[in-house]
């Protein structure tokens, strides 16, 4: 069957036709359609097939197929939700029936659920800030660290060449721990501030 016998047999148009051989839904052999394969991808990936079992003729005023009114033209009824996303699927190219679909949001939404609960019960903690918090730590650290050559540098130096290794490094540790002490009751004052 060629592409136009095709999208008469699913009432639709050439260019769908064309949009499913590009998606991979049609069976080819050689230039004709294998229509029972093809038939069998279009039902999974599209849900709404429509195939029509006899050819509609004309009725006897000579109007299209389909249009038993005479000239009046049949409203077709709204979209449903679930046609809408079938529709939207097939568009896509979606590789999952709608089963497949329908079991994957139903297991991404109970893990949601659960990883919601781990949250208001305390199991799992807000990584993003704590990792923002412990850098500005280490930020405000470094900077203090830094700081102490240039503040206890003088002082230092004359220690180191009058007094022998123990006193300097005493002296050294000293400097370091009123960093840290310093750093420590900032930290304790930010924590009462919040």
């Amino acid at each position: 069957m060629n592409q136009s016998d095709f999208a008469k047999l699913h009432h639709v148009s050439r260019k769908t036709v064309t949009t499913w051989k590009a998606r991979g839904w049609l069976v080819l052999g050689g230039e004709d359609i294998d229509v029972e394969a093809s038939n069998a991808n279009i039902e999974r990936y599209r849900k709404s097939v429509t195939r029509s079992s006899k050819k509609e003729e004309g009725n006897r005023q000579g109007n299209k197929p389909g249009n038993r009114s005479g000239n009046k033209k049949t409203k077709e009824p709204a979209e449903t939700a679930t046609k809408v996303i079938e529709r939207m699927i097939a568009e896509n190219g979606a590789t999952m029936t709608r089963d497949e679909a329908l079991t994957m949001k139903e297991n991404y939404l109970a893990l949601l659920a659960k990883l919601e609960h781990e949250m208001k019960s305390g199991g799992v903690l807000p990584y993003k800030d704590m990792i923002e918090a412990v850098g500005k730590e280490y930020s405000r650290m470094r900077t203090r660290l830094i700081a102490i050559a240039p503040e206890h540098g003088p002082r230092l130096r004359v220690l180191a060449s009058t007094t022998n290794d123990a006193e300097f490094v005493q002296a050294l540790q000293e400097v370091v721990y009123e960093a840290f002490e310093e750093l420590s009751l900032d930290a304790e004052k930010n924590r009462g501030e919040s």
